[in-house]
């Protein structure tokens, strides 16, 4: 079968959120509006057969060196291969990430969801990662008593805190509350690009009715808020800032909580989006989540001397 390399000008928007929307691995980050906001230059892989595709892969693409390279952005945690429904998974993933390596030639970071027994090209660096889901079917009760004995406690507190929710589409004040309280411990800091990016996320996520923002307050102030991506089968913890009094307050705990609470009973996943980080997947584990596992990458075939300098630099960050 052969594959196709399309650039995002060659596909039709329609056709490839059918496509996505209809295959077992469907997710909100590859649908072409979101990939659109946060990585505007992309490009897909396509296996076709008789003129119909059978299965795609999203590829982030961005300028460097004058080479089209590859690289997760922000606020997309994974990707990978998207088939349609009668399409073997592994064939498919083995076939497409073949013919990734020979079209280009440097990937930064890319993560997504291949098929358990994919044969990985030599080339590639791989790295299992895991993320932090919760099924939200079974009754609140139930969700509730999976709770470890510390996030019941933290919760209570919460609740004797006296938080009070308020619902919002100003995305400002929770990154006011980022930008005084958690950017600072970002290695290398936080670029005004990426709050930009997160604007315009939090805009086209209204625009399709996907956006929950949630703010918690106490005397009339904005100490904690969450932002969540709701869409077909997943609630996305997509982005959350407290203040001292938010974290003195567990806020972030009810926030979570308050959406449990009003999801359960229904056939979703809640995403934690959960980051290499032990004592955050701690966190989330907490609620009763489980671990969600998928695969990491990187792949440098660059020209001498970018291909020494990249591994130099990957080696130095390691």
């Amino acid at each position: 079968m052969p594959v196709l390399l399309l650039h995002r000008s060659q596909l039709d928007s329609t056709q490839w959120d059918d496509f996505i929307a209809a295959s077992p691995q469907q997710i909100l980050y590859a649908y072409s509006w979101y990939l659109d906001t946060v990585s505007p230059d992309w490009k897909a892989l396509v296996l076709t057969e008789n003129g119909q595709w059978q299965a795609v892969m999203p590829l982030p693409c961005r300028q460097k060196w004058g080479l089209k390279v590859i690289h997760q952005p922000f606020f997309c945690q994974l990707l990978g291969i998207f088939t349609h429904s009668n399409v073997d998974f592994q064939e498919a993933s083995n076939l497409l990430l073949s013919q990734l390596t020979t079209s280009f030639r440097y990937v930064s970071i890319y993560t997504g969801r291949f098929a358990a027994q994919t044969v990985f090209p030599n080339s590639l660096k791989i790295k299992k990662a895991s993320n932090i889901i919760l099924p939200l079917h079974l009754p609140y009760a139930v969700l509730f008593q999976n709770y470890s004995n510390d996030r019941k406690t933290n919760l209570r507190r919460a609740q004797r805190f006296g938080w009070q929710s308020k619902q919002s589409t100003d995305i400002e004040p929770i990154i006011q509350l980022f930008q005084e309280n958690h950017s600072s411990q970002i290695v290398g800091g936080v670029s005004e690009k990426a709050y930009d990016l997160l604007r315009k996320l939090t805009a086209v996520l209204a625009q399709k009715n996907a956006l929950r923002l949630v703010y918690a307050t106490k005397d009339g102030c904005i100490e904690a808020g969450a932002l969540f991506a709701i869409f077909e089968n997943r609630i996305i913890y997509l982005f959350n800032a407290a203040s001292p009094t938010g974290r003195k307050g567990n806020s972030r705990t009810w926030l979570i909580d308050q959406i449990i609470q009003e999801y359960a009973s229904i056939d979703l996943i809640f995403d934690f989006e959960s980051p290499e980080l032990d004592s955050i997947a701690s966190f989330y584990q907490s609620f009763g989540g489980v671990e969600e596992i998928y695969t990491q990458f990187t792949f440098n075939d660059l020209p001498f001397p970018l291909k020494q300098i990249q591994n130099w630099r990957i080696e130095k960050l390691a």
